[in-house]
């Protein structure tokens, strides 16, 4: 699944700091563009990336530019956070990595993930929903997702909907 589009919420926990969100998430190939706004649409983010970089358009409209998402949410918001891994981990798959053990993953008894553990961040997939995605029959796609990074970082997403292109 190269091309899909999720809706849904995030809060991020960062120490005493935190953020609730909406997440609106176009993914095209390695191509992905991200609508992240507070309640009410307050305070909307883009990220527009692709291997080349990835750029932010903040809510004055100002644009910041870096060659990875990580490096650009640590300078915005100092968090450091894997943001190159989310794409697998929000269609239920490890990371590419040269070893499967990099992974440390725990599959459920569909044989979905339910847990993984990659460079000291945790992820437990809470919940699946069956999707009748474009390729021909039903998928199950996490819906609620765990990630933490010891006590300090934590994220929740849950998934609103699932768009898929038919075509």
């Amino acid at each position: 699944m190269q091309d899909w589009h999720m809706k849904g919420r995030m809060v991020v926990v960062n120490g005493a700091e935190l953020w609730a969100m909406s997440v609106d998430w176009q993914q095209k190939g390695d191509e992905y563009i991200i609508y992240l706004s507070g309640p009410f649409g307050a305070g909307k983010v883009q990220l527009a990336g692709s291997r080349n970089g990835v750029l932010l358009k903040d809510s004055d409209d100002q644009l910041f530019y870096a060659a990875t998402p990580e490096e650009l949410l640590l300078e915005h918001t100092g968090v450091a956070m894997p943001l190159s891994y989310l794409r697998f981990w929000m269609l239920g798959l490890p990371q590419p990595s040269t070893s499967q053990n990099e992974n440390h993953a725990k599959l459920d008894q569909q044989g979905r993930l339910e847990s993984l553990n990659r460079e000291q961040w945790d992820i437990v997939f809470k919940r699946y929903i069956k999707i009748n995605a474009y390729v021909g029959k039903p998928v199950d796609l996490p819906d609620k997702i765990f990630i933490s990074k010891g006590e300090d970082i934590k994220v929740r997403v849950v998934v609103g909907e699932w768009l898929f292109d038919k075509t």
